[in-house]
Formats: structure tokens, sequence, C-alpha cells
């Protein structure tokens, strides 16, 4: 009887809203924009990655295609890769937009990522791109609040409330028929999103990971959307009017979904510093110079690296060393410079993390940070995936110079060094850049924060409307209220 009485009240809301004809405007023109903005997604996200596939091949190819050549040659002639899109980018493309799609890598410096989406697009594409992540994180909560402002509080002001507690119906079963009532709009207005982003995954070629990635999009936005519900019915029940409700509920969705990430992000670049591009470079450089200069034949470091390798080969000259001296000196140069910059990147990388922990914590105060750090991080965008793609092309670019710097050592002459040459055929046996995106299970195990935050936005309206319903009216047996 008492879920039967929680059915009829969900039927009456979603016969209220049906009947009103701004709520089913607002529906179709929430279904209308989700359509759009999955099928917007999925075709910039495809003409990039076939760009990226296309232009990856071409330098692949131009690579095992270069002519004999001298080996240190090749290392300063380097070469491109290009980031992979994750399966689900297109839904939720993170921080890829700012991170950069390219890095050219080359011997004896480290460059970083280049263009970027929002750093050569219009000022209107900065403002935001409209992807399914959008509509879901900021324009359907507004939907949820218009659809049920009025969910309890225009019961009261018509004077059904009591009515429907006359007729036997429980303060407890309203609450739950009323939300119940307001998530099937919901669902409804969110479903075809996720049925043409399961599609498009499907057409893809969907694997077991990608599955495993839309099951947690799919539970992280159903918690962001069922806390959205169960406030507005409680905020709803709190009210005397439902012009009262609305105003909470959309002051409400402005700070926690519109001020939150903007006073958040300029909080953590406050707390935690990034030195500029620029800067950076220069520390890195700043450090380089101090241990040595390769370059230098008086340096002390690599003078003391020459006498190391005089007495171990017992010569006197390193015209007289078996290898080639000048491919030890590259080779040595390459890991010193390689692990300064490591160690001052790793330096760099901290204070993301630390910034990244800042927006997590705030993820406790507004579940749209919490949501939409789960969401970057089971679409594979988040800033855990640009740090492996980074650190993935350094291991790739020292594992190609360094075997470069082999092959000098011991195919090239120290006499005559330059006018020599390896065979072509050489190139084609160096291995391709085969990036890889980090595991779903490690990307949410490092974000309790948020997976906390989201839970809690979930329990607290829960918890609110089992406390608000001793503030609906009672009804006596004989019908009078008190």
């Amino acid at each position: 009887m008492g879920f039967h009485n929680t059915l009829l009240v969900a039927r009456r809301q979603m016969g209220a809203m049906r009947e009103d004809r701004y709520i089913l405007l607002l529906l179709g023109l929430v279904v209308a924009l989700g359509a759009v903005s999955v099928l917007g997604a999925r075709h910039h996200t495809a003409s990039e990655t076939e760009q990226r596939a296309r232009y990856q091949a071409m330098v692949d190819r131009q690579w095992a295609e270069q002519p004999d050549r001298h080996p240190h040659r090749v290392i300063h002639y380097g070469f491109l890769v290009f980031r992979e899109e994750a399966p689900l980018a297109f839904f939720d493309p993170g921080v890829g937009a700012y991170a950069g799609t390219s890095l050219f890598l080359e011997g004896h410096r480290q460059n970083t990522a280049s263009f970027g989406d929002a750093r050569h697009a219009t000022a209107m594409l900065r403002f935001g791109r409209l992807t399914p992540a959008t509509v879901l994180g900021l324009l359907l909560p507004l939907f949820v609040v218009a659809a049920g402002f009025a969910s309890v509080s225009g019961e009261r002001e018509r004077g059904t409330l009591r009515l429907l507690l006359a007729q036997g119906a429980t303060p407890a079963q309203i609450m739950a028929g009323k939300a119940l009532g307001v998530g099937a709009v919901a669902v409804a207005a969110a479903l075809p999103i996720g049925l043409m982003t399961a599609g498009f995954v499907a057409v893809g070629g969907s694997d077991q990971p990608s599955i495993a990635r839309m099951l947690a999009l799919a539970a992280t936005y159903a918690a962001y959307l069922a806390g959205w519900v169960l406030l507005t019915v409680w905020v709803s029940s709190r009210r005397a009017s439902s012009r009262a409700a609305l105003a909470q509920l959309v002051a409400t969705w402005v700070a926690l979904c519109v001020a939150a990430p903007r006073l958040g992000a300029s909080l953590a670049a406050a707390l935690h510093p990034i030195p500029s591009r620029a800067q950076f470079i220069a520390q890195v450089e700043n450090a380089q110079r101090q241990v040595g200069d390769s370059h230098n034949p008086d340096d002390p470091f690599f003078r003391a690296l020459r006498d190391e390798y005089l007495a171990r080969y017992q010569v006197a000259t390193v015209e007289e060393l078996p290898i080639n001296w000048g491919g030890v000196v590259s080779r040595e140069g390459e890991e010193v410079t390689s692990r300064i910059h490591e160690e001052h990147q790793q330096e760099l990388a901290t204070a993301y993390r630390r910034q990244d922990q800042v927006m997590a914590w705030l993820g406790l105060l507004s579940p749209y940070l919490a949501a939409r750090d789960l969401s970057m991080a089971a679409a594979g965008t988040g800033p855990e995936a640009v740090e492996a793609f980074r650190a993935q092309a350094e291991a790739h670019r020292y594992e190609i110079i360094q075997r470069l710097n082999d092959l000098h050592i011991h195919e090239i002459k120290y006499e005559n060094d330059r006018a020599q040459r390896i065979a072509r055929q050489e190139w084609t046996r160096f291995p391709f850049f085969e990036p890889s995106l980090p595991s779903l299970r490690l990307a949410l195990a490092s974000r309790p924060q948020s997976l906390a935050a989201l839970g809690l936005w979930v329990v607290l309206p829960l918890a609110g409307l089992g406390l608000g319903r001793k503030r609906l009216p009672r009804v006596g047996v004989d019908g009078s209220g008190s």
C-alpha cells in the first residue's frame, strides 16, 4: 500500500509537469541540446582523431624513409608524436583542449605539447564548447529545478497537500513520490544523451575498458542528478511559496555550478602558483649549466668523465679509445640533461596535483566540481591522462636518442666522424610511439574526495527529505489538519 501511494504521487507529479507546456518546452530544448552536443562533439573528436592518425602515419613514414645519415644528425632531425584521444573524449574532453595535441621530440631538450584547441580557437569556442558533459553537468540541473521547484510548495499553495494527506498518503510517501516523479523527467532528459553516447562507442568498436568507463560515467551523472532531484524536492517542501523555492534553488545552482569553479581555480592558483613556461625553461637551463657543458672540452664534469674512460680502457687519448668518444659525450650529456629536466618536471607536476587537491576538497562544497572531476577520470581525459602522455613521450624520446647515441659510439669511428653515415635500413628498426591511457581503477582510486563528495551530495538531501517531512501539515482521522 505504501509503495502504491508513492507511485500515485509520482504519477500526479508527472501529470502536472506534462500539463505544463513550459516544462515540455524546456524538456524538448534540453533533449535537443543534448543531441546536438553529442553529434557535434563526436564529429569534432572524430575529425581530430583522423587528422592525428594521418599525421602520425606521415611522420612515421618520413622517419623510416630517411636517407643514409650520421646518427647525431638524426638526433637533431627529431620527430613528432600525437596525443591519442580517449574513446569517450567526445563526451567529456576534460583538460585535453588545453593540453596540446602534438609534441616534438629531439635530442638535448624536452619540448612541451603544442596546438591545443583552446589556444587556437575563436573567442566563442574559448567561452565553452557544448559537450554532453556540459549539458548534464550545467544545463540539466537547471531543468530539474524548473521541473520540480513547485513539486511540494505548489501543492501547499493550491491547498491540495492536506488532501493528499487526508487520502492516506504519509509525508514520507509524498516526498518519495515527488522525488520519483521529478527524477523520471530528469531521466527522460538525460537518456537520449546516454543512448547516443553508447551507440557511438558501440559503432567505434566497444571493448571492455570502454564499457567500464561508460558505466562509471553513468553512475557519476546518475548520482549527481539524483542529488539535484532530492535537493529540489527538499527545498520545495521547506518553502511556503514556489517563488521562494525557485529563487533559493537558482541561487544554489549559481553558487555551486558557476561561482565555485571559478573561485576554486583562483584559490588553487594563489595557494600553489605555477611558473610560466619561460620561467620553467630558464630554471631547467640554469640547473643544466651548473652540472656541465658537453660542448666545452675543459668542463670539469666531462673532463672527469674523459679521465674515467681513459683509465678504464688504459689509453692516453680519446682517439685511442675503441669506441667513439663523441658518442659517449652525447650519451652522457643526454642522461644528465634528461634527469635534470625530469626532476623539474616532477616538481611542476606536484604543484599541479596540489592545485587539483584544492579543487577536490572544494568538491565537498560544490558537487559540480566533484562530478566534473570524476567525469574526466571516467572519460580518460583528466590531468593524469595528459601527464601519462608526457611521461610516455619522454620515455620514448629518451630511448630513441640513446639508441642513436649507441650507434654513434659503436658504429661510427672517431676519426673523420662527421663524414660517416649509417645505412637507411637502420631507421626502420626503431619502435614507433604507442601511447596508452591510465587505467580507470587507478584514475578513480586517486579521487577519494570527489567520490566522497558525490556520495554526500546524495545522502545529505536524502536526510533533509527525511527531516523535512516533519514540516508537512498533519491530518487527523477526521480530516482536520494541525
